[in-house]
């Protein structure tokens, strides 16, 4: 069985009961009970890591990055600068499952280039009703 660790990294307490930390925090919850009910593919487990900002600190990258990917670790570490504006935002629930989507794809371009077996459609097909109710969809990706 794969894992699918997530974090989040805040710069300061003004953002606690956000709906970005809500939307992260459902997430985390959600893939708990995923967890412990079914099985996520087979295969290099994922790591993401959501670096909050604030208007006084932020990542020094916008976007998503990867890296760290050694075949006795078997993981492949995630983190996305999430944006200040998204802190408040009533879409956050919507931008955190598009970045799992988007984890899962650069996830599969990464691992074809090196020939590990990873199965992308079922990493989605595991996911998405967690993420559909996470951002209030019937359907994702």
């Amino acid at each position: 069985m794969s894992n699918l660790c997530i974090s989040m990294k805040t710069p300061s307490r003004e953002l606690e009961k956000s709906p970005i930390d809500r939307a992260i925090t459902t997430l985390a919850m959600g893939l708990a009970k995923e967890k412990r009910y079914s099985d996520l593919p087979e295969g290099p487990a994922l790591d993401l890591s959501f670096l909050l900002s604030s208007p006084a600190d932020s990542p020094n990258f916008s976007g998503m990055r990867m890296g760290g990917f050694t075949s006795d670790g078997h993981t492949l570490y995630f983190e996305v600068a999430v944006p200040t504006a998204m802190g408040y935002s009533v879409q956050a629930p919507r931008y955190v499952a598009a970045v799992v989507q988007d984890m899962v794809d650069n996830a599969a371009s990464y691992f074809e280039t090196l020939e590990v077996p990873f199965d992308a459609q079922q990493w989605h097909q595991a996911l998405t009703p967690m993420l559909a109710a996470l951002s209030g969809t019937t359907a994702l990706h």
